[in-house]
């Protein structure tokens, strides 16, 4: 598992386009990937983690499986996962 930062991620998932709700799905993508594969508060995914500006509701674990989040999310799983 690599641990990139946001600025990587970025960069990786620059070619994709999901309309303008990009940069909020981004961001949400972004979370929770750091939220499931941080390693811990010194990684470079905490960081992105504890600085997103996505907060999740009460009841979310996860991106919807039929999200555009989830599609962004998945990209970044297959890129750095």
């Amino acid at each position: 598992m690599q641990d990139p930062t946001k600025k990587e991620i970025r960069a990786a998932v620059n070619h994709l386009d999901f309309g303008e709700d990009f940069e909020f799905d981004f961001e949400a993508a972004c979370y929770w990937f750091a939220n499931f594969y941080h390693s811990g508060q010194s990684s470079n995914l905490y960081s992105v983690l504890s600085t997103s500006e996505y907060t999740p509701g009460m009841m979310e674990t996860g991106p919807d499986n039929e999200s555009s989040v989830y599609n962004i999310y998945l990209e970044i799983v297959a890129i750095f996962g």
